[in-house]
């Protein structure tokens, strides 16, 4: 492609959609291509690339195509474009009055009339607002995943939205179990479990504040095992659930290779990196079978799913697969293989080519008919 790719994110380091704008830059990067970033809100002193949501549009040079991940304001993002984008949805906001999940709330199927449930202001010309500039601009839709853009096509009628998973750097490899723990100082015979969300204990949609009680009947049932949580504020220790605010990437992928099995329960999500993460590291996950989840863990083969909010369910699914060594092995030597086809960035970067090569014939059709 003669042209410059441009990724531009709310964020400038921190979730998923920062996660995946970065991995596509570098790996076309490395194709060779030309590629940039930038966001709306600096969380570092270094690097370039602050951009207000109304002025993406002017930043970016005529031979560029824009990819946006995220922002903080939709209106005033797609209000200031001259030309589509191409936009993937990493959750929900683009077509709801506020919200990134509906959940089961009966006002999205609504077109989010007032007064809203959760309490988001004009919730209705808010996503009213975000329609008619998404059918006046036309862009084309990634979805990484298929419950996502069936969501996206019922509320935007009329749009295509094309199904791109996620992808993450995979090993050749899996990665010594047994060196991962010498590296963390964790006994090569424990039985680790480990919660993993930014936010630990006050992320909602992660059911962050059901960690400890889900803990507590681990522990009854399996008295000797040891448990991490991540991503929280705060450090900590109770009934052997030893909880890390921070860990850099290199710490966490470590921490998942040195884990037995990855403990999920969120209530609403789109296609976690922090899944195919593990998935890299031979890490089974048990998590409710909510969102585009069931697309990526395969239940009895990659991990076990479960009914979403059965907290029971879930704490039995858990001691099952930590109950039965051959299970574990098997699930996480099955998820290292089948993620390695599905859910590696070289793929995702590919299947993403093919939507950039779309927008550029596009722009090149609309230049010519301006022209005429």
């Amino acid at each position: 492609m003669n042209v410059t790719l441009h990724h531009h994110t709310a964020l400038q380091l921190r979730g998923g959609a920062v996660r995946v704008a970065e991995l596509l830059h570098r790996e076309f990067l490395h194709r060779g291509e030309q590629s940039e970033r930038s966001f709306e809100f600096r969380e570092t002193e270094e690097g370039n690339g602050l951009v207000a949501p109304e002025n993406t549009g002017q930043a970016i040079s005529r031979e560029s195509l824009l990819h946006v991940h995220s922002t903080g304001d939709w209106v005033k993002l797609l209000a200031g474009l001259q030309r589509p984008p191409v936009i993937t949805l990493h959750d929900c906001d683009l077509f709801t009055g506020g919200c990134p999940y509906p959940l089961n709330c009966g006002h999205f199927h609504n077109n989010c009339a007032e007064p809203c449930p959760r309490n988001f202001p004009e919730c209705f010309g808010y996503r009213e607002a975000k329609r008619i500039l998404v059918d006046q601009i036309q862009p084309i839709f990634v979805s990484p995943s298929r419950w996502l853009a069936k969501l996206a096509k019922d509320a935007l009628p009329g749009h295509k939205v094309r199904v791109i998973p996620n992808g993450v750097p995979w090993p050749d490899a899996p990665v010594s179990k047994n060196e991962a723990r010498k590296l963390l100082g964790i006994h090569p015979a424990a039985r680790v479990a480990l919660f993993v969300a930014h936010g630990g204990a006050l992320a909602a949609y992660k059911s962050g504040d059901k960690w400890q009680m889900l803990w507590d009947k681990l522990k009854i049932r399996i008295p000797s095992l040891l448990g991490f949580a991540v991503g929280g504020d705060t450090a900590g220790q109770k009934n052997d659930l030893h909880t890390w605010p921070y860990l850099d990437r290199e710490r966490m992928l470590r921490m998942m290779a040195a884990a037995d099995v990855l403990l999920y329960p969120s209530l609403a999500d789109n296609h976690p990196l922090v899944i195919l993460e593990g998935m890299s590291r031979s890490l089974p996950v048990v998590a409710f079978s909510a969102g585009g989840i069931p697309e990526q863990v395969r239940h009895g083969e990659t991990g076990m799913l479960v009914d979403e909010q059965d907290f029971d369910a879930f704490v039995e699914a858990a001691v099952s697969l930590l109950s039965r060594d051959r299970l574990l092995r098997d699930m996480g030597f099955n998820a290292f293989e089948i993620g390695a086809k599905k859910f590696n960035t070289a793929r995702m970067a590919t299947d993403y080519a093919g939507a950039y090569k779309q927008l550029a014939a596009m722009d090149e059709r609309k230049s010519i008919k301006e022209t005429h």
